[in-house]
């Protein structure tokens, strides 16, 4: 698929999220006629559960970046005590 395509595809998406919170507040539809929920609701218990878990994620990438960055400072400096 053409990357082109596949932005379309996410810039639609997004769209289709935006609208999912802001329709209530627009006045177009109430809520989810599936689980019956609001959806302002149903953000601040996404965010509230996923909050801690972006903090581990982002955590974790952090320190495996330095790591890595110690590692290849590391090896440098051996590589460069050879020559």
């Amino acid at each position: 698929m053409h990357s082109a395509a596949k932005i379309l595809i996410g810039m639609l998406i997004l769209a289709a999220g935006i609208y999912w919170y802001l329709g209530p507040i627009l006045g177009h539809f109430s809520g989810d006629p599936v689980f019956h929920i609001r959806p302002t609701y149903a953000f601040a218990v996404l965010f509230s559960g996923l909050f801690g878990m972006g903090l581990i994620f982002v955590g974790f990438v952090i320190a495996w970046i330095e790591y890595e960055d110690l590692k290849w400072a590391k090896q440098t400096k051996r590589t460069a005590g050879k020559r």
